[in-house]
């Protein structure tokens, strides 16, 4: 699909034998692309169907026909309907439908793109690792640095996804019922309340159920204890020996000690967690949109690697193995 496929021919000079040809044709091809975008096309919605999305052409035209926010899912599927994309992956109500160019559509939504920043981090972390024992056998200098810059962005980024997680919870939750109890409205849009608060109390209201999550276990007890004492080191460094006021532990301390195997905690409690609370909200083991592991412990599809630079600047190629590092715990 290119340019060419969106002009309009000059309808004006063109017989009326051949426009009745060529409306039946556009209505049998919007029907064949409507059944690919909606999950319950109807031929009796072509007219109102098909206003809708001129409206929308003619605004993305504006655009040299780029990258366009058609509007929010739930807009969208009140405007023409339920998505067929739900088939394939989760569809927040809030979530952009985007139109990327000529590349088709998307659902664009915090939570799939801090997922898939968690797992480039990570993977970049491994090669980070795998490239200094690699050079540590072959007595060459590498820093670790790149390893405990790498982790930090982990650890930073699964507290990011646990944020936006559950503040998604509660505004998919609202779009969605429209009507809800004022009581239930002012709990879920308490922003102000810490995100321990929060993860552990919306679920069980939008669900209804109660103690949902045993806060004297994992993944509870670790994801809001140290390893959060940890995030807020990075967040919040205090740079000297002296401990926290009510913390008791030395931030310093904590920004230095990260590594791959503390990292890799901080990745399986964070979707452990959220595999939880998707259940109780849901009733399925985890949301499409995290990503998955081999078995190496490496995340799926990503498209990206780390590679040794040598001292003139060039970068050079480095073969990774496995590692008792690389093993999943999950």
């Amino acid at each position: 699909m290119g340019p060419n496929d969106f002009l309009v021919p000059n309808y004006i000079v063109l017989s009326d034998v051949w426009l009745k040809r060529h409306i039946a044709n556009l209505k049998d091809d919007f029907e064949d692309r409507a059944k690919l975008i909606l999950s319950e096309w109807k031929r009796s919605n072509l007219s109102s169907t098909s206003t809708w999305f001129a409206g929308q052409y003619d605004a993305w035209a504006k655009t040299n026909c780029g990258v366009f926010e058609v509007g929010r899912v739930h807009e969208v599927e009140k405007g023409i309907g339920r998505l067929a994309f739900r088939k394939v992956m989760d569809c927040p109500p809030y979530a952009l439908f985007v139109m990327q160019g000529y590349f088709g559509a998307a659902i664009r939504h915090p939570e799939y793109h801090l997922a898939s920043d968690i797992a480039l981090f990570y993977n970049l972390l491994l090669d980070s690792e795998f490239i200094w024992q690699e050079a540590s056998q072959n007595n060459i200098a590498f820093s670790t640095e790149h390893g405990q810059s790498l982790a930090r962005g982990v650890i930073l980024t699964c507290y990011n996804l646990l944020e936006s997680f559950v503040s998604g919870l509660a505004v998919g939750y609202l779009l969605d019922n429209p009507n809800a109890p004022e009581e239930l409205v002012k709990k879920l849009t308490d922003n102000n309340a810490p995100l321990r608060k929060r993860f552990l109390s919306f679920p069980g209201l939008i669900s209804g159920r109660s103690f949902l999550f045993d806060e004297t276990k994992p993944p509870i007890k670790p994801l809001f204890g140290e390893l959060k004492q940890r995030r807020d080191s990075f967040v919040h460094c205090e740079p000297g020996p002296e401990p926290t006021k009510w913390g008791g532990y030395v931030k310093e301390r904590h920004f230095h000690d990260v590594d791959p195997v503390i990292a890799r905690q901080a990745v399986d409690l964070t979707f452990e967690a959220i595999g939880l609370a998707w259940k109780a909200v849901h009733g399925k083991d985890r949301p499409r949109w995290l990503p998955q592991r081999g078995d190496d412990g490496r995340f799926l599809n990503v498209g990206v690697a780390l590679k040794l630079a040598d001292p003139r600047g060039s970068p050079q190629p480095s073969t990774r193995s496995k590692s008792v590092s690389n093993q999943s715990t999950t």
